[in-house]
């Protein structure tokens, strides 16, 4: 998501050069690229797939005749898996904006609950008894160190769907919770995407020791006592 985002609309005249002698033109009104709002002035879009090496798909504005997207083969592999299991971009849901807004605003809201209750059981657990050994401790512990971040981030993924419901003015808030952009890393382009990239790996060796513990678990209780 980082790296390669969602595609997005943006218009622009037919470049001149393009190879259009293998493609084929096909009508439509929406498909998983472009189900979005921002293309409701250019439905009926002409969809023309260039059938080259990046399996290019070009877009056309049935109402300006420019072209609104480009997208390639590899754009979109990578967002199927990242932004639209991530956002649950399901074209069928996404096409019916204010169901998916309500939806992904009640899951945000209940994910931040459910790490915040997450954060308060696991100091509370160091408060009244151990916390294991093994990979036990080291989830629990590695997880509370980390908690401030995740927490931060879920929060943040609320924040984008919230559009002032709960918390007025949140655009800032979301902007330095979810992409980083404060200084120093906002100056450091390199820097800020290594911290991104650092803490997803972190995220997910956390993801990874809860369920070899859950795994774990579960094969205790299939043995006999």
């Amino acid at each position: 998501m980082h790296f390669v985002p969602f595609p997005a609309r943006y218009e622009r005249p037919m470049p001149p050069d393009l190879d259009m002698s293998r493609a084929n033109t096909e009508q439509i009104d929406y498909d998983q690229w472009t189900v979005a709002s921002a293309f409701d002035p250019d439905r009926p879009l002409t969809r023309i797939a260039l059938n080259d090496g990046a399996e290019t798909y070009l877009y056309m504005s049935s109402k300006s005749g420019r072209m609104v997207l480009a997208t390639t083969r590899s754009e979109r592999a990578l967002n199927y898996v990242g932004s639209i299991p991530h956002w649950l971009y399901v074209t069928e849901l996404r096409r019916h904006k204010r169901a998916w807004t309500e939806l992904m605003w009640w899951l945000s809201l209940l994910a931040t609950i459910g790490a915040a209750l997450g954060v308060f059981v696991g100091v509370s657990r160091l408060r009244t008894g151990p916390v294991g050994s093994g990979l036990r401790r080291w989830h629990h512990i590695s997880g509370l160190v980390i908690s401030p971040i995740v927490l931060g981030w879920i929060f943040s993924g609320f924040l984008s769907m919230d559009d002032g419901w709960l918390v007025p003015g949140n655009d800032s808030l979301f902007r330095t919770l979810h992409t980083l952009d404060f200084n120093p890393l906002a100056s450091h382009p390199a820097l800020r995407t290594a911290t991104i990239v650092g803490l997803c790996i972190c995220g997910f060796a956390f993801s990874l020791s809860g369920a070899g513990l859950a795994w774990r678990l579960l094969c205790n209780r299939g043995r006999p006592q």
